[in-house]
């Protein structure tokens, strides 16, 4: 895998989006969206890290612009998500799971 080259958007984005999932602590996006210094945190050890991560397993330096449109991408696609979810819990759709989850 050391001699594959990746360095395009949509992998950088997808890397980074699995980096933001794992943040123990869960990223709290709908605070981070208003401005926080966990978002400037966390921008910066994730770009290091993916930086990082691109330079040792494919020998590419990324560029500061697909770093920066990567990571916030990525963090649409959370927030998003998260939308969704909130969206699919609270609707009739899934009434029945609830009701089902009720006898266990």
């Amino acid at each position: 895998m050391g001699t594959q080259k990746s360095e395009t958007l949509p992998d950088v984005t997808y890397w980074l989006l699995l980096e933001i999932m794992k943040v123990n602590p869960v990223v709290d996006i709908n605070a981070m969206y208003k401005g926080s210094l966990e978002l400037d945190f966390l921008y910066q050890v994730l770009i290091a890290k993916a930086s990082l991560h691109w330079r040792k397993t494919y020998g590419v330096q990324l560029p500061p612009m697909i770093m920066n449109n990567a990571f916030f991408h990525a963090m649409t696609m959370v927030h998003n998500r998260n939308i969704e979810f909130e969206r699919s819990r609270n609707s009739a759709e899934t009434e029945w799971v609830r009701d089902l989850l009720k006898f266990f």
